[in-house]
């Protein structure tokens, strides 16, 4: 199976699910569970979906490296990936 096709196997029936390697951009600041603060702005990539698109992975390389989980309201989606 290849990778688009494990991909759509994966978010089928997900409705409006916002899809893996989508941009997204911070709405508002975020604290990190380290204390750090992403700013409003900040850009991201969506590496995972919890719950059916309850909740995004989204991993950000600037001002600072973090991973943190978002809910679809704390951001906007940039970009979406092109397959």
């Amino acid at each position: 199976m290849s990778f688009d096709s494990t991909f759509y196997a994966r978010t089928l029936g997900q409705g409006a699910a916002i899809r893996e390697l989508s941009r997204v951009t911070l709405v508002d600041r975020h604290e990190t569970e380290d204390g750090h603060i992403l700013p409003a702005g900040s850009e991201g990539t969506i590496v995972g979906t919890w719950a059916r698109g309850a909740a995004y992975e989204v991993e950000f390389t600037k001002p600072f490296a973090a991973l943190v989980t978002l809910e679809p309201d704390q951001f906007r989606v940039t970009t979406e990936p092109a397959f």
